[in-house]
């Protein structure tokens, strides 16, 4: 190529004037490509600057994260299943990705340990369910705990994915049913979905109210009765009041039952996280655990302190250091608070803000984070991606350091910020906070941990 190039420049000069511009022209264009060739080889010699097993020499990891332990989830699931016995069977709630864990963090584990259940809500969650069921070649049945839209039901069906239904209406029963019915036909087979009578028993959300609506679906075409089940609105509380209205939801439920004269087969389950740790009479055939299962909201749910927290740790990166600070500097937005009175101050700027999930009002707040194994505080109004530690009381002979990691949430050295501390200051509970940075932090997958 090289050489035909170099022919045409020569004859070019044969030619008349009118020909010099495509002379130039093709010179130009000559020494372009020569270099293309050149950097051409150098690329193919020089290894790759994209992270592989072998180099990780350019690697970027998310200055904010949330540390998730798939072996500490294992350990609650097995921690469960022995303390409801080898009579009641285990529902694993893995709904909103695993309670904002990330299901494709603990969907392996979870299909491990073969409940009998897996529940979600959304398709996407289902699909990553399947197929890690397919491919442990495991025997667990699927339950999406939401009414469900025609759309979903339409792609479950597509792809075979088998999923049970939730129906709590005698509308939502028509609907279901009508849909297998239109596709057994454009696809020539008799499709059947299986299905779980939700009773309306005081939760006032998405279950029967009427026996007489839930007749009429049990003799609707294409649907088959799976399970009969309610939810409970107050077994999180163990007290007087609250175990009252338990029992008289599962009284309500239990007459229900009786009067629709059901096979022995079908699966009775009423007991959410708080009814299976504080009312062993709730469990029935089954349970649907979930945040149990990720160590959540425990309070008195567990009292020999057997469960693990499977979000093990929040944390940020040190950005900036500022030192002598002028007494009285304002820091961050609007104002709101200065450094000391006298004195000047050094603060740690860490790469974290609301953005991330930490509250923009922490220093209002008396929220701590940790550095090199020491508590501080926080100053100042966080703003969307940034907030500010006043670190002037660091040891001066383990001063905090660009890059140091920052904790949030978990342990470093010999102190500990708990999850129930960090979320008491947020005003959130513990499911709340977790499903929230788990949605807008980066995850990522550690070893397990011990109380």
């Amino acid at each position: 190529m090289k050489a035909k190039l170099i022919n045409f420049t020569k004859n070019c000069f044969n030619r008349s004037r009118a020909s010099k511009a495509l002379l130039v022209f093709s010179l130009l264009f000559l020494v372009l490509f020569i270099l293309c060739l050149s950097f051409s080889k150098q690329a193919q010699e020089q290894p790759s600057a994209v992270l592989t097993e072998s180099n990780n020499s350019y690697k970027t990891t998310s200055t904010t994260r949330i540390e998730i332990s798939p072996e500490n989830y294992r350990h609650n699931l097995e921690i469960i299943k022995k303390i409801v016995g080898p009579d009641v069977n285990i529902c694993a709630v893995m709904k909103s990705d695993a309670y904002g864990h990330g299901i494709n963090n603990l969907i392996a584990e979870t299909v491990e340990c073969n409940p009998a259940y897996i529940a979600a809500i959304y398709n996407s969650e289902f699909k990553t369910i399947y197929e890690e069921i397919k491919k442990q070649k495991k025997d667990i049945s699927l339950l999406r705990i939401a009414p469900v839209f025609p759309d979903e039901l339409a792609e479950s069906i597509g792809n075979n994915w088998d999923i049970e239904e939730i129906i709590g209406s005698l509308e939502e029963a028509k609907m279901i049913s009508a849909t297998a019915r239109k596709l057994s036909r454009s696809q020539g087979r008799n499709i059947t979905v299986g299905v779980h009578i939700n009773i309306e028993t005081g939760m006032g959300r998405m279950a029967f109210r009427n026996i007489d609506d839930i007749r009429r679906t049990l003799e609707l075409p294409h649907l088959k009765l799976k399970g009969v089940m309610t939810h409970f609105a107050n077994a999180y509380k163990k007290e007087p009041m609250a175990e009252k209205e338990t029992r008289h939801q599962t009284e309500i439920f239990d007459k229900v039952v009786k009067e629709l004269d059901l096979n022995k087969s079908i699966i009775r389950h009423v007991a959410n996280s708080g009814a299976t740790m504080n009312y062993p009479w709730t469990r029935k055939d089954m349970v649907r655990v979930g945040s149990i299962t990720y160590g959540e909201d425990l309070e008195d749910l567990d009292p020999k302190n057997e469960l693990l927290p499977v979000m093990t740790s929040y944390k940020g990166k040190v950005a900036i250091i500022e030192n002598n600070i002028p007494p009285m500097s304002p820091i961050s937005y609007d104002s709101m608070e200065r450094t000391r009175k006298k004195g000047m101050s050094t603060t740690a700027t860490v790469r974290a803000g609301y953005n991330e999930g930490f509250p923009e009002m922490a220093f209002k707040q008396n929220i701590q984070v940790l550095i090199r194994g020491t508590r501080f505080p926080v100053i100042g109004k966080t703003s969307m991606n940034m907030f500010v530690v006043d670190i002037t009381d660091q040891d001066k002979n383990n001063p905090v350091q660009l890059y140091d990691e920052v904790v949030l949430i978990g342990k470093q050295g010999e102190q500990e910020i708990f999850l129930e501390e960090f979320a008491s200051k947020c005003n959130r509970n513990i499911t709340q906070l977790i499903i929230l940075l788990g949605n807008v932090t980066h995850k990522t997958t550690v070893s397990g941990y011990s109380k």
